[in-house]
């Protein structure tokens, strides 16, 4: 049984579309239906692997049961609260591979928020995040949260698909992304070669206190 479990709101869809002035039609409640049922397919194909890699990387147990992620087809971003996953720019998430994957990534990303925000402050994870802002590595809260949220969907993305899919996105996210706290945490991501695996947080905690590292800091 899964434990993401991709819901279509009828009442969610329908209040994101009247913020964009549009209405809620039976045939768009029809389709989003479809690609959620698609969605959670393709998602439990490597569901059990990505929690395990999120248990082993962040240090944490998941005890849910069940833990809801809603689908939108118009949302102009996936978010983690409410957990949001939009399939606005991969509708053909059923037919083309690389939207597929693409679903997968974001679904990683706003999980690693999910349990950022919802495990114990002292859990390993949110330990390295009060370290990394207590420098302020990157110079801002969302560049400093994403150089750890996107090390950790990179080396998950690495160890699920390879290294060179990992690679791409992040470069990807690099060359394309239009924020930029998510394009300046990649950046720094490569810059200090962190592993596209499981090991990227334990490298940022050891690399952290090497002298190469303070020296970026003065």
């Amino acid at each position: 049984m899964s434990i993401v479990h991709f819901v279509y709101s009828y009442p969610y869809e329908d209040a994101l579309l009247k913020l964009s002035g549009d209405k809620l039609t039976e045939k768009h409640s029809k389709v989003a239906v479809e690609k959620t049922k698609t969605a959670q397919k393709i998602w439990n194909k490597y569901e059990k692997q990505i929690l395990d890699l999120f248990m082993e990387i962040y240090e944490t147990k998941i005890l849910e049961k069940r833990i809801v992620a809603y689908v939108s087809l118009i949302a102009p971003n996936s978010y983690s609260q409410p957990l949001t996953i939009s399939l606005k720019y991969f509708a053909d998430i059923g037919d083309n591979a690389r939207s597929k994957r693409a679903f997968v990534y974001a679904t990683i990303h706003e999980i690693a928020h999910y349990f950022t925000y919802t495990r114990y402050p002292h859990n390993f994870f949110n330990k390295l995040y009060k370290k990394v802002l207590k420098i302020n590595l990157l110079g801002s809260h969302g560049k400093n949260l994403h150089y750890l949220i996107q090390a950790v969907e990179f080396g998950i993305v690495g160890e699920i698909f390879g290294s060179s899919y990992a690679e791409y996105s992040r470069n990807w996210v690099i060359g394309n992304s239009k924020g930029s706290e998510y394009r300046d945490s990649a950046k720094s991501l490569k810059k200090y070669k962190v592993p596209l695996d499981k090991t990227c947080l334990g490298f940022i905690t050891a690399f952290k206190n090497t002298p190469q590292f303070i020296a970026e800091m003065n």
